[in-house]
């Protein structure tokens, strides 16, 4: 980490907004970095169903930090959906979260959630859908109505089609863009998790494609990929985290933050500004790709080891597997691509010339769909050379576009081949029942026997088949 720029004012001004236990605990991450007048970076927020998990949070600031006091959710996001549909009190609490607490001036809001089944699962979901509602579809229907009251009603029945995209498109301006940060569990975690995880991750891929949303990118870090990634850890680096979901919010955090402050630092002639990262990551749509590799300065002869550690960069991920960008003939379309590297001061490695080498490499790999934007500083790095990497593009990590239907059918076959024990007690005979003498007419229930249950279940079927022959079923 270049520790000269990660205290400069950020590029994108961000309100990063944690959901569940998980996502709270990685934004409690970006809450820690400050600038250098001591001001926090990033407003930062936590919402939770519980008091109990929001107490534990280190930076937040607790004014910040808002329950739904429903004492957990019992990771059953299904379930939760229905509450945050039907309970009143909820969605004022949630309603009022969303209108008031969030940093609508800012560049970007970060919405940020575990998808382990937990509370952040589903109140991700939920808020997403809130959030467009409530911040930019008054916009959309602001721009309509002033096309309306123009042309004439008439007019619009004639062509809403071509009405509702332009009214799209002008408001989309002034949309409050949104990205979302969702984080896919362990393996371990079971095949009921899986199988809400596979769902819910669908609704957000659903929404993030939705031209109507704001959503400017989503990220899908992948916990099983931080744990193997933590096992290989040196010790001595592996102890500076308490497990490795603390190395994977640390991972994740800083990753993002390094890039959004290094775009602000300047000083040589190649410089990617605040203005080239905006449009980096609030133009056009798709899955974030956040890719940081170092080596020793030692290690890097010249230029020519800059780009290779570039090209490394550029076909490898920090957050998840690498994705498969091309399969036969089929190519992913990709967007804004940003190259930044962070080099030590003290050696020489060209002016800037490797910057050229990898642009040149990536469009070899890819035929880009937009710009690349590329820059780097020069400054005490510890004696390490970083190379960063990030696009968006229309691909999904291999896990979540497959891997967690294999996964989950791997765990059904498994139990299917499983005899599976089945737990009694066992009964103790006693000879004292042979004097128990007690009916119903000592009870004075001996008219219970004189019922005529079979008249009135006739009664009850013929009732049902009126209801059923008088239904309207036309919607």
């Amino acid at each position: 980490m270049v520790k000269s720029f990660i205290t400069n004012n950020p590029a994108l001004n961000i309100t990063a907004v944690g959901f569940g236990q998980a996502g709270s605990r990685i934004v409690d991450v970006f809450a820690k970095y400050t600038t250098a007048a001591g001001e926090q970076t990033y407003n930062c927020l936590a919402l939770n169903s519980n008091n109990g998990d929001l107490k534990e949070l280190r930076f937040i600031d607790p004014d910040n930090r808002i329950s739904l006091n429903l004492g957990g959710l019992g990771k059953n996001p299904e379930k939760a959906i229905k509450i945050l549909d039907h309970d009143v009190k909820v969605q004022a609490t949630m309603h009022n979260f969303i209108n008031k607490k969030l940093g609508t001036k800012d560049d970007l809001v970060l919405f940020v959630a575990g998808l382990g089944g937990g509370t952040g699962t589903s109140t991700i979901v939920k808020a997403i859908e809130d959030f467009h509602d409530m911040h930019n579809k008054p916009k959309i229907k602001k721009v309509l109505e002033a096309m309306i009251n123009k042309f004439g009603l008439d007019k619009y029945k004639e062509n809403q089609v071509e009405f509702n995209k332009k009214a799209l498109a002008i408001a989309e301006e002034n949309f409050i863009k949104l990205g979302v940060i969702a984080c896919l569990p362990l393996r371990n975690d079971g095949p009921d998790v899986l199988r809400q995880v596979n769902k819910f991750a669908t609704k957000i891929w659903g929404l993030a494609n939705d031209v109507t949303k704001s959503i400017s990118f989503v990220m899908f870090p992948d916990n099983q990929f931080f744990y193997d990634a933590f096992k290989s850890l040196p010790q001595v680096k592996k102890e500076q985290f308490d497990n490795y979901r603390d190395y994977a919010n640390y991972e994740i955090a800083s990753t993002f933050h390094e890039i959004n402050t290094a775009a602000t630092q300047g000083g040589t002639s190649v410089v990617m500004d605040s203005q080239d990262l905006k449009r980096a990551l609030t133009e056009h749509k798709g899955c974030l790709v956040l890719s940081k590799q170092e080596l020793s300065s030692s290690v890097i002869e010249g230029s020519s080891d800059v780009t290779k550690l570039f090209k490394k960069a550029i076909e490898s991920s920090n957050m998840h597997e690498p994705v498969q960008l091309t399969d036969g003939d089929t190519v992913t379309k990709v967007h804004h691509v940003g190259l930044l590297a962070a080099l030590d001061s003290k050696k020489d490695y060209g002016n800037g010339g490797f910057i050229e080498s990898a642009t040149e490499h990536l469009h070899e790999m890819l035929p880009i769909n937009g710009t690349v934007f590329s820059g780097y500083v020069q400054e005490k790095n510890e004696g390490m050379v970083t190379a960063y990497s990030f696009y968006k593009a229309d691909v999904l990590p291999g896990r979540l576009s497959k891997g967690l239907v294999e996964e989950y059918n791997e765990f059904i076959e498994r139990n299917k081949q499983i005899n599976f024990a089945s737990a009694s007690i066992e009964s103790i005979d006693s000879k004292a029942d042979d004097d128990f003498d007690l009916s119903l007419d000592d009870l004075g229930l001996s008219d219970l026997l004189k019922s005529n249950e079979p008249t009135k279940e006739k009664e009850s079927k013929a009732d049902l088949t009126a209801a059923l022959n008088d239904f309207d079923f036309t919607f």
